[in-house]
C-alpha cells in the first residue's frame, strides 16, 4: 500500500501561544467520522459558496471516490480548515484549500499543504493543482510553476500549476 493510500496514523499537533492547539489530520473520505467530514465540507461551503461567491456548486462527488484524501485542522475536535487529494490515475492534484475566516494568519493552510505534500510526494506521481491566480505566489513558495494560461473556474480566475521540486 503506498503511503498516499495510508489511514490517519499520524495526527500532528501544534501549540500556539495565546492561541488554540491546531492538529493536523489525514483520512480517506470514505472512512472519515460522518460529522468531521459534514464539517470540513460544510466549512468549504461557507467559503467557496459563501465568502467567495462560487458560480458552480462545491461538492462534486469526488469525495466519493475511493482514493480522495482529506488533510483537515481542528481546533478543540472541530474542523478549521481543509484541503484534498485527489487521485487522477497519472497524477495527483490538490484542491479546495480552505481555512475558517476566525483562524486566518495562523499559517494553518501552509501546515495543511505540507502535510498534504508529504503524503502525495511519498506516492511518486506528479502533483498539480488549480491555484485561484491571487494565490499563485503562495503556491510558488512550495515549487509549484505556472503550467498554462489563466482560465476561469466557477467565477473566479486559476492558473494551472505543477510541482517542480
Amino acid at each position: 500500500m503506498s503511503p498516499f493510500t495510508r489511514g490517519n496514523e499520524s495526527n500532528r499537533t501544534q501549540e500556539h501561544p495565546g492561541r488554540d492547539t491546531i492538529t493536523l489530520h489525514h483520512e480517506h473520505a470514505t472512512r472519515m467520522d460522518i460529522t468531521t467530514l459534514y464539517k470540513c465540507l460544510w466549512l468549504r461551503s461557507l467559503v467557496f459558496n459563501g465568502e467567495q461567491q462560487c458560480t458552480e456548486p462545491d461538492l462534486d462527488g469526488r469525495e466519493l471516490e475511493p482514493n480522495t484524501v482529506l488533510v483537515w485542522a481542528s481546533v478543540d475536535g472541530h474542523p478549521v480548515g481543509t484541503l484534498r487529494i485527489l487521485d487522477d490515475g497519472d497524477r495527483i492534484v490538490i484542491g479546495r484549500v480552505v481555512v475558517d475566516a476566525d483562524h486566518r494568519g495562523l499559517h494553518i493552510a501552509q501546515r495543511m499543504m505540507t502535510l498534504a505534500l508529504e503524503l502525495a510526494r511519498a506516492d511518486g506521481r506528479e502533483i498539480t493543482l488549480h491555484a485561484q491566480s491571487y494565490l499563485e505566489n503562495w503556491y510558488g513558495a512550495f515549487g509549484f510553476v505556472v503550467t498554462g494560461p489563466h482560465f476561469t473556474e466557477a467565477g473566479i480566475d486559476h492558473v494551472p500549476m505543477t510541482l517542480t521540486r
